[in-house]
């Protein structure tokens, strides 16, 4: 008889993975609402900061690429206890210092931490969970620690315009200590199969992921979600206040409000998921909200509010269900290096989509979207070419 994820058995590790994946969103996210905060802070410009950004995803790629293979072949937790306790590090250097050399180093160092957690925690429930519940878990968890990190956001930004950004970091810091004690109590448990060889032979494995048609068109599936989504999210905020009238705080309280609706949300999705199935159910969100994204600039007042908050739930409901159906692509032992290979699309599908938008945005807030609806429709397309696994294309995929 198949254990149940939902049995006190995975209580806690899905408590602590989830809030390993809460602390890796909300480190990331975080940085969005303080900028000027930081800027000040730093005795720099915003463009400054923003170079640390760009500096922060570059490092959350590299360890992509290399910490998911090592722990497929070494285990999750060893390389997680690492990732987990570089953010501490990090939060602690930026609340302690104010150099813009160290908020540099510290951010390198954070997103290293950053692309460790996205690869290996996501990979450690894949483990734990049967593929065919799998959409439930991943949608309370990825849905959970989403809405979280935004509701962190708010809270950060109300506490940097009173207190400073110190303050926020350190608090990070603690939410990182926290963390880092609850997953040091955490055991991996479980066999798993050697596969250990020459360091170069495991990285060689993202080579064999480009090559073959399905983990391809998996990686750049993700590459247009990751991009259509933020694409949005990125200039959704500015536009709201500079053509809707919006004030700060409204904005805030309806992100605050999108974080709730998130987390709830995924209590309905994610066991929908698992009944439709992982893909069909991709299918059909995405083109939902690809269909939503060109009509938003045209809405106002409630409408506007309601579509939001819609378009929110859905777009991360479909990437917590495409998730689980990624990490079912492979076998276990290769499970982290192919998600941590996948992850690198999405941060790269994440930074063209918002330069591209940025090229745009002078234009108006419609450009941006008929762009990321396009790519929404283009991820549509993509993973109909994606198997769902138990078939037999799926079955050879996960085979390797």
């Amino acid at each position: 008889m198949t254990t149940r994820p939902e049995t006190a058995s995975f209580v806690w590790p899905g408590a602590v993975l989830g809030a390993v994946i809460a602390l890796g969103l909300l480190d990331q996210q975080v940085v969005t609402p303080l900028i000027a905060a930081l800027a000040a802070g730093l005795g720099v410009g915003v463009a400054d900061v923003g170079l640390a950004i760009s500096a922060y995803s570059f490092a959350a790629a590299a360890a992509a690429l290399v910490m998911g293979p090592l722990s497929d072949a070494r285990g999750r937790r060893p390389y997680l206890l690492l990732g987990v306790a570089l953010m501490l590090t990090a939060a602690a250097v930026i609340a302690l210092t104010p150099s813009y050399a160290a908020f540099v180093v510290a951010r390198i160092a954070a997103g290293f931490a950053g692309g460790t957690i996205a690869a290996l925690a996501v990979a450690w429930v894949a483990d734990l969970v049967p593929y065919q519940r799998r959409g439930k878990v991943m949608a309370f968890l990825m849905g959970g620690a989403m809405g979280a990190a935004i509701l962190g956001q708010v809270g950060a930004a109300f506490a940097a315009a009173r207190f400073g950004h110190p303050l926020v970091y350190a608090a990070l810091a603690l939410l990182a200590a926290l963390t880092l004690a609850m997953l040091g109590a955490l055991p991996e448990g479980g066999s798993r199969e050697n596969t250990r060889g020459p360091f170069g032979r495991q990285l060689a494995g993202h080579l064999e992921f480009l090559r073959s048609p399905v983990h391809r068109t998996a990686a750049f599936a993700a590459f247009c979600m990751s991009g259509s989504l933020v694409g949005v999210s990125a200039y959704a905020s500015g536009w709201l206040q500079e053509v809707r009238g919006f004030s700060l705080e409204q904005v805030g309280v309806l992100y605050g409000g999108l974080g709730a609706a998130i987390m709830a949300a995924q209590l309905i999705a994610g066991p929908l998921a698992d009944r439709l199935g992982k893909r069909r159910f991709t299918v059909l969100t995405s083109g939902v909200v690809a269909a939503m994204t060109p009509v938003l600039p045209w809405l106002s007042s409630t409408p506007l509010v309601v579509a939001l908050l819609l378009f929110g739930c859905l777009a991360v409901a479909r990437i917590a269900a495409f998730t689980a159906l990624r990490s079912e692509l492979v076998p276990r032992n290769r499970r982290a290096g192919f998600l941590g290979f996948s992850n690198v699309f999405s941060q790269l599908g994440i930074a063209a989509a918002v330069a591209a938008g940025g090229l745009l945005y002078p234009y108006g807030f419609e450009p941006v979207c008929w762009l990321m609806a396009g790519l929404g429709l283009l991820a549509l397309v993509l993973i109909t070419r994606v198997p769902e696994p138990g078939s037999a294309a799926g079955t050879a995929s996960a085979n390797g």
